[in-house]
């Protein structure tokens, strides 16, 4: 077992993730990232070298999350076929923040980032991973390690934007490894997380011991750093090296893409649109995903409009707010807290209608395993989706606007000026 035996069974069938958890769970610390590819960092490095180590291919989540493993230590049970993919949960409520700062910066009301702020300010944590920009290149994602409450507003709302992230907590591992740490991550995250905690090294180790709250957004898929550089570049037409901020859901909800470029202005790309031009730009790994959330953090949260495409075009009829998901009693603990702080208002909510980022999901679940082709373990073992797949271009179809002023608002990007 060695990091060769990851690029035969993972890297070569195009089912990395960009998790990062390679780079965290390494021993000698000689993985790390080539864009979106994980290397080996140091030259002289040779599969002798890894010796009967294969901690990287362990806790890889690409083939293989072991979500069934992962549920019994967390809940004593796997899903029932009903709970294929929501997952596992004792409750679901509307939440949102009660902090404007937080609330008019957030995606779908700011539960998750409420959350973050709650384990800083009350749960005893030291250290959260959020995912950031990078600073040299502001239109590209990059992990975030935030230590400051108020700092979470900045990496608040959903990044459709593919990057190592995991791998950002191996400084904290290494320097400071009492930090108590909480993260937010999509489902395959939490699932080499998860995987990490049920290893029995040091990594794995310091991750029980440490990683004290994970929380999740719903995920569709994501996208290579080259879908954020087209739509800057195709949609919003100014150069990705004049981006000094970017957001991917501003202003009102649903949101829209908002540029902030070195000239002062502010370019708005409709979101349906991005979220079209985004679809051209996945990697296999995101298309074939059996995921849409992983049913193993402690809180998940999805919008609370079931169709935010469709709200986009004609803006929803939805108040801005997140569906939560408490899943663990560490999830309790941290809902009840950010109660007991008036951070955050939930109230019962029923599940019922589609969400189109869950169909999206399914359909393209369903083509691959129709099409057996060679792509990741889901959460129950010999699951295949059963139903007449309806075409992911079809879920997002562009819109048809009949209204003059409509299609102009929508159809194109706009530009204002930075007040």
């Amino acid at each position: 077992m060695s990091f060769q035996q990851l690029a035969k069974d993972v890297l070569e069938n195009d089912l990395c993730t960009v998790c990062g958890a390679c780079q965290l769970a390494c021993p000698p610390g000689v993985i790390g990232f080539d864009g979106l590819t994980p290397v080996l960092t140091e030259p002289a490095w040779t599969e002798s070298d890894c010796g009967t180590c294969g901690d990287c291919l362990d806790v890889c989540p690409g083939a293989d999350p072991q979500t069934p493993r992962s549920e019994e230590r967390l809940f004593g049970r796997t899903r029932a076929p009903e709970e294929r993919w929501t997952g596992i949960f004792s409750e679901v409520l509307a939440g949102h923040s009660l902090a404007p700062s937080v609330y008019e910066s957030s995606a779908s009301g700011g539960s998750l980032t409420t959350l973050l702020q709650t384990a800083l300010l009350a749960l005893d944590v030291d250290v959260v991973l959020s995912m950031g920009r990078d600073p040299d290149e502001p239109w590209r994602a990059a992990p975030a390690i935030v230590r400051d409450p108020a700092e979470l507003t900045e990496t608040a709302q959903s990044t459709y934007q593919l990057a190592p992230y995991l791998g950002a907590l191996r400084q904290v591992m290494d320097e400071e490894p009492d930090a108590r740490v909480a993260l937010t991550g999509v489902a395959c995250h939490i699932q080499a997380m998860r995987k990490l905690q049920g290893m029995h090294t040091e990594a794995g180790r310091w991750a029980r011991d440490h990683v004290v709250l994970m929380l999740e957004p719903a995920c569709s898929s994501s996208t290579r750093p080259e879908g954020t550089r087209a739509v800057i570049e195709q949609r919003a037409l100014v150069p990705a090296e004049s981006v000094v901020r970017l957001r991917y859901r501003e202003g009102d909800y649903p949101g829209d893409i908002a540029i902030g470029t070195d000239d002062g202005e502010r370019h708005i790309v409709p979101f349906w649109q991005a979220v079209r031009d985004f679809a051209g730009n996945k990697t296999h790994r995101c298309l074939s995903c059996g995921d849409w959330m992983s049913g193993l953090a402690d809180v998940s949260v999805s919008d609370g409009d079931p169709n935010i495409f469709a709200a986009s075009v004609h803006r929803s009829e939805h108040t801005k707010h997140g569906r939560v998901f408490v899943r663990t009693g560490a999830g309790a603990e941290a809902v009840s807290a950010a109660l007991a702080h008036r951070l955050l208002s939930v109230r019962p909510v029923e599940l019922r209608g589609l969400n189109l980022g869950l169909e999206r999901k399914r359909n393209r679940r369903a083509s691959y395993e129709q099409a057996d082709a060679v792509i990741p373990a889901g959460p129950i073992p010999g699951h295949r989706e059963e139903l007449d797949i309806v075409p992911d271009e079809r879920w997002i179809a562009a819109p048809d606007i009949t209204d003059p002023d409509e299609a102009a608002a929508n159809g194109t990007a706009r530009r204002e000026a930075d007040e």
